[in-house]
């Protein structure tokens, strides 16, 4: 069976460029809808360093051998 291979091309618009094709309205919408994206990676960023930092202070202090004689 014959692979087919794919390849994605990406063409990135600069924002300013989206006034031309949309309304002020419109525009002003899509630009919240990502800030919300990016500040809802920002708190899956912040709640898995917490839960690291929080993992690190419960590990044990490494124990010491003492030598009784």
């Amino acid at each position: 069976m014959a692979e087919t291979k794919t390849r994605e091309i990406r063409i990135s618009i600069p924002e300013e460029l989206f006034a031309f094709f949309m309304p002020k309205k419109t525009l002003d919408h899509v630009l919240n809808a990502k800030k919300e994206m990016l500040l809802a990676f920002r708190s899956l960023i912040d709640a898995r360093i917490e839960t690291i930092e929080k993992m690190q202070k419960k590990q044990p202090a490494k124990s010491k051998k003492i030598k009784i004689e």
